[in-house]
């Protein structure tokens, strides 16, 4: 029997650059206990899988634990202090020109800085920033949601309430969300980019994300799966094969139809194909008539 691999061996530091413009760099580090001090030279959102430790940042001590966020900007030290279990996190660097962008088109003025220097599990903005890392690191995500979590990522890190702000986008983002719907529904075959999505509807794509999701119940790339499904459901009941519905609405795949076509529908694709290859329809069993047990009306 093999002994269990030993901390050291189980470390890890891994450095990429994701296939996403939405985010600079990315790095990974696995089973870590022990004390470092680090040198942000970006805008850094960090989030915590496994572990805990404490941090000094900017004169407080904080500990850091799984499920939670650790978040850096650009010229700061962090410095460990202790490390409670070994930890696990990724990070995600955004460029500053991003980042300034999105205080920008938010309405905050002066120079820009994250609300908070770090969120607990049960936080909003931890949510959303789990959810962006998974969004990064996996194949068949399209652009357009990676872009939509960036976008809303940012936008509660940075200062939510200024999201609220000028009356004049309050009042063209019904305009922007209906020409935005319309605008996926035609280019649902497309890789259709969030950049793109916004400069059709007219409005910035951090208030586009936020008034599309307000108005229609689901952020922008949701709302494309549905129509993506509902097309191929339309081309599977007129004999499509699944593979070429998949291409033919935009999936970066067949099995990416199949996970969003079961979960959506309720069965796989190839079920719902073989339903609409039946001659007849399913017909009910007939009610027995005669015997002894019918009931006198």
């Amino acid at each position: 029997m093999l002994a269990p691999a030993s901390l050291p061996e189980r470390r890890r530091i891994v450095f990429w650059r994701p296939d996403s413009p939405s985010v600079r760099t990315m790095l990974r580090v696995e089973q870590e206990d022990r004390l470092k001090t680090t040198y942000a030279e970006h805008f850094m959102v960090v989030v915590i899988y496994e572990g805990a430790f404490d941090g000094w940042y900017r004169g407080e001590v904080r500990t850091h634990v799984a499920g939670g966020i650790k978040l850096k900007e650009p010229g700061e030290i962090h410095r460990d202090l202790r490390v409670h279990a070994p930890f696990t996190l990724q990070g995600a660097a955004f460029s500053n020109e991003t980042v300034a962008e999105a205080a920008s088109a938010l309405g905050l003025r002066g120079p820009v800085h994250f609300k908070a220097p770090g969120y607990g599990p049960q936080a909003r903005a931890s949510r959303l920033a789990f959810s962006l890392h998974a969004a990064l690191v996996r194949a068949d995500v399209p652009e357009i949601e990676r872009a939509t979590r960036a976008s809303e990522t940012l936008g509660e890190l940075l200062g939510d309430e200024a999201l609220s702000s000028p009356t004049r986008l309050r009042r063209r983002a019904p305009r922007a969300v209906r020409l935005a719907r319309a605008f996926l529904h035609d280019a649902l075959s497309d890789k259709i980019t969030l950049e793109a999505l916004a400069a059709h509807a007219g409005l910035d794509k951090f208030h586009l994300v936020r008034a599309f999701r307000a108005e229609v119940g689901v952020p922008p790339y949701e709302y494309l799966t549905y129509v993506r499904i509902w097309k191929a459901k339309e081309l599977l009941a007129n004999g499509a094969r699944v593979a070429a519905a998949a291409t033919a609405v935009g999936f970066y795949d067949e099995s990416q139809l199949h996970r969003h076509f079961r979960r959506i529908v309720g069965i796989t694709p190839g079920v719902f194909a073989r339903s609409f290859a039946r001659r007849k329809p399913p017909t009910s069993p007939k009610p027995r008539t005669g015997g002894g047990n019918t009931l006198a009306a």
